[in-house]
């Protein structure tokens, strides 16, 4: 199973090169996870995640310095290479600095027919979500302008209903991971690889991964750990984790937990349910104070029994390395040890990391 998501990954360009060309559909590239998809969704077309990969960033670096987020520069390394010649639109949301500026990177250096820049508010408030409300409904007629398509009640609700059922099969495959019935790979690339496949048919396969892995031995676990990271677009530092004789229970992820973690309540206005769950319910924190984002922590840590955290910024990632001491803090008041890489997420740092790792996980043991 692990295998073949990883597959998935490392052939989702072609994967949708392949739905548009069978669909005759528009693929639209997403960044972060504070963008309602099912309006793209509702709208007939695919949204993908925009991911970099491990090598380098040799044509954005001509457009970057050095210290940048490694995430958005190497995404936007993979545009210049035409690895993302497929996309007929990007969606770029108000959150970090470096996101904020792949509006104007990607729309001046690219052939990026449609390009939209989503204004998502600072402060979670009911005159927030209001205004949040307000940019979701200028976001439709955006896509609809751009489509020639009206993106109807109907389908939206439907779409609605498809993410739902979505986040709940990846509910249970964290579930899952917390008995031992999946590992914190596996887990990790499911949550990935619903990024990039059109949710009904990753349903479809979650379903059939999830019925194998329910009818599995329950192996012994490794020390159970707790992953709280910026932003890891592939499953490697996870792999690296267990490889060491950890195993990855749960997870405070952009590419995890955050992405699925909270449906979309139903409602009479399915515009102010997206903004709901958009603003208030991914814990990002972008706009949430430490304190509200350790409820979230707190709350996982407990419920799947975590023996140790490890914590993974990426260089330059503002919004998680200002919060970083007050969550070590909170976690050790915890009686929980914390581990702390700050990096580039490069293969030759990770061989680094292993010795500490190895020594983290046997503190634990001892």
């Amino acid at each position: 199973m692990d295998i073949k998501l990883d597959l998935l990954r490392q052939n989702r360009h072609d994967m949708a090169r392949l739905w548009k060309k069978e669909t005759g559909g528009k693929v639209v590239g997403v960044f972060c996870c504070n963008v309602p998809e099912e309006l793209i969704y509702a709208a007939g077309m695919l949204p993908v995640r925009l991911m970099g990969e491990k090598e380098e960033a040799s044509e954005a670096d001509l457009h970057f310095p050095s210290n940048c987020c490694p995430y958005v520069k190497r995404s936007f390394d993979q545009g210049l290479k035409h690895r993302y010649d497929y996309l007929d639109g990007i969606i770029v949301p108000n959150t970090c600095d470096m996101v904020r500026a792949m509006y104007g990177t990607w729309k001046m250096n690219l052939d990026i027919p449609f390009a939209y820049f989503l204004e998502v508010p600072q402060r979670i408030s009911p005159r927030g979500i209001e205004f949040f409300r307000e940019r979701i409904l200028d976001f439709k007629g955006g896509l609809e302008e751009w489509s020639g398509c009206e993106i109807t009640a109907k389908a939206i609700e439907d779409a609605i209903e498809t993410y739902n059922l979505n986040r709940r099969l990846l509910q249970s495959a964290g579930r899952f991971r917390q008995d031992g019935l999946l590992s914190g790979v596996e887990c990790q690339n499911m949550v990935i690889s619903s990024m990039f496949m059109p949710k009904d048919e990753h349903n479809r396969l979650m379903g059939a991964f999830l019925e194998e892995a329910a009818r599995r031995d329950t192996p012994p676990l490794g020390v159970r750990l707790l992953i709280s990271a910026s932003m890891l677009d592939n499953s490697d530092f996870i792999r690296l984790l267990e490889e060491c004789g950890g195993s990855v229970v749960a997870d405070d992820m952009p590419a995890g937990s955050r992405y699925f973690f909270y449906s979309v309540n139903h409602s009479s206005d399915p515009f102010f349910a997206l903004a709901e769950r958009y603003l208030v319910q991914v814990p990002c924190p972008r706009k949430m104070l430490p304190r509200d984002r350790f409820e979230f922590i707190k709350q996982v840590m407990e419920e799947t029994g975590a023996e140790g955290a490890v914590i993974h910024n990426l260089k330059a990632c503002d919004c998680h390395l200002y919060e970083y001491p007050y969550l070590k803090k909170m976690l050790q008041d915890l009686g929980l040890p914390v581990l702390f890489f700050r990096g580039e997420e490069t293969e030759a740092e990770q061989e680094t990391q292993r010795d500490d790792i190895e020594a983290f996980i046997e503190m634990i043991r001892g």
